[in-house]
């Protein structure tokens, strides 16, 4: 008998962070949180599509963002909401980072911006399944450094056994799927920084009504809606 053939499953990762001037200015907030959903490449266009329905019922075809959350936009959230975890094909995981413990100084450089995107390969790498393979989309930033997310690239290749095919920077505007991702960071980011009233605090309440508990620290197998709130003071 031939041994049967394992193939790789191909996944997409879609990113977006929240707070991230807290990395810079440690009194803008106590929390900088990083995320993504993760889905399988085959399932996009399916996703895409019921993203688009959503939007389209509500005639919210806009960017949608955390910041744009509102009494009128609430219905619209709440189905993607909805979405989100009536479809096991999609995974979320956050990195959420306390402000007051960074220390650039010491594990940076003394730069913010080597800091950020070593908490987003923290964010990816401790996802990333041998032998699969991923492609990673991130919100689009202007850094000192052009070369940050090459860089975030080749040290995902050189530290897992998962084959990483690409990363890229996309404005948000181009990718519903990265503004997706900032829904949900934005959602997880309030929370953490007990920043929620009015119709951004029902969405959270509608996210812990699907959990079963608070928005809080999860462990590292909780494979649904998954949240590292990493512990600096034990370095790096």
């Amino acid at each position: 008998m031939q041994p049967k053939l394992v193939t790789s499953m191909k996944y997409e990762i879609y990113c977006d962070e929240s707070c991230v001037d807290a990395l810079f200015n440690k009194n803008a907030c106590a929390y900088v949180v990083i995320g993504g959903i993760w889905i399988p490449a085959e399932c996009r266009q399916q996703i895409k599509e019921e993203i688009k329905q959503i939007r389209e019922k509500y005639g919210k075809l806009g960017e949608m963002k955390w910041n744009k959350v509102s009494p009128a936009t609430s219905d619209m959230y709440k189905e993607l909401i909805d979405l989100f975890f009536g479809m096991y094909q999609i995974r979320y995981r956050a990195i959420c980072i306390k402000a007051n413990e960074v220390d650039h100084e010491t594990y940076n450089q003394g730069s913010g911006e080597l800091g950020f995107y070593k908490f987003y390969f923290q964010l990816i790498h401790h996802w990333l399944v041998p032998g699969n393979e991923y492609s990673i989309f991130i919100d689009h930033k202007i850094n000192a450094n052009p070369h940050r997310v090459s860089t975030m690239e080749k040290a995902l290749r050189m530290t897992s056994p998962a084959i990483v095919r690409q990363a890229q920077a996309l404005p948000s505007e181009q990718s519903v799927l990265i503004q997706f991702a900032d829904v949900l960071t934005g959602l997880v980011a309030a929370s953490f920084n007990k920043n929620l009233k009015g119709t951004k605090l029902e969405l959270a309440q509608r996210v812990e009504h699907y959990l079963g508990h608070p928005i809080s620290s999860t462990g590292l197998f909780e494979q649904k809606f998954n949240l590292f709130d990493i512990n600096l003071r034990k370095g790096w």
